[in-house]
């Protein structure tokens, strides 16, 4: 997992590539299992709106996949906002109480660097990219990071529990 996250780290259009390929398919696997609900449901359960939904979330999925250009802006342009929308609260909360704390300052600074980064991943594929690539290798990283600690200690509960039997 933490070669893995080297091969995230320096690919952020593949990442992004991906998520919004697998996304597609989560959504298309939606779509499809809705329209099976409904045609599983005796014709006295079934709803006009379940059908026109589900075939509408099947419609969105087969769109994100065949235009995998348009998913990925549209998945960059969400986390923009996302990123923009968490730089603004910062600043504001930091503001708002900037005479109960003397490094105020600090939070609003992140916040400011988050709105930044967030407005430039609306405009900006490859920076939302790079930016959700982060994200996915740290988590990537981190969970390697935890499975070597836990293998180390894995080994040493199974000598302790050894010695234990021996005794």
């Amino acid at each position: 997992m933490v070669l893995l996250s080297i091969i995230i780290f320096k690919n952020p259009d593949a990442v992004l590539a991906a998520v919004a390929f697998w996304l597609g398919v989560l959504v298309i696997a939606i779509g499809v299992f809705g329209l099976i609900a409904y045609f599983a449901n005796g014709k006295a359960n079934r709803d006009v709106f379940s059908i026109i939904g589900s075939s509408a979330v099947l419609l969105v999925g087969i769109i994100m996949v065949s235009k995998m250009d348009i998913t990925m802006k549209a998945i960059t342009i969400l986390f923009g906002i996302l990123v923009a929308t968490i730089g603004v609260v910062l600043i504001y909360g930091s503001w708002k109480e900037k005479t109960k704390w003397p490094y105020w300052w600090i939070i609003a600074s992140i916040g400011g660097i988050a709105l930044i980064l967030g407005i430039k991943s609306i405009f900006d594929v490859y920076s939302g990219a790079q930016g959700i690539s982060v994200i996915i290798g740290i988590s990537v990283l981190l969970s390697g990071i935890g499975l070597i600690f836990l293998s180390f200690l894995k080994k040493k509960i199974s000598g302790v529990v050894e010695n234990m039997k021996q005794k």
